[in-house]
């Protein structure tokens, strides 16, 4: 995606780093609502297309939804680091995570239709 502003990005970077705080049962919670619109109004004046996919988001709020437009905010780089986070924990600088992992998790083909990756077929 082209370059957003510098706010949307620190935004989205505490959504998913914090996302036991913003997130309840797979979907934003009022608190995380409030960091998402405050991101999505910057996003949608800087990229006016992107209007229908954030609405979806508002309706829906999931975890998924909102990584998929990480995805496109944000360099995979970043969300690695993200990720590496989420299962080292605060406590650890550079957890010993193998990227090759959360790479096949955080990028790879998900069957919209039901949520699964899509079977190999022989």
């Amino acid at each position: 995606m082209d370059d957003v502003g510098r706010d949307v990005e620190n935004l989205m970077k505490k959504l998913l780093k914090q996302n036991l705080n913003y997130f309840s049962n797979g979907s934003l919670n009022s608190e995380g609502r409030k960091i998402f619109e405050e991101m999505a109004r910057m996003l949608v004046y800087e990229k006016p297309y992107l209007k229908k996919r954030i609405r979806e988001i508002r309706k829906k709020g999931t975890f998924e939804d909102v990584l998929k437009l990480a995805e496109d905010i944000l360099t995979q780089e970043e969300l690695i680091k993200i990720a590496k986070g989420w299962y080292a924990g605060p406590y650890t600088e550079s957890p010993d995570i193998d990227d090759s992992l959360l790479n096949s998790y955080l990028f790879s083909p998900v069957d919209r239709s039901t949520g699964r990756m899509p079977s190999s077929s022989k």
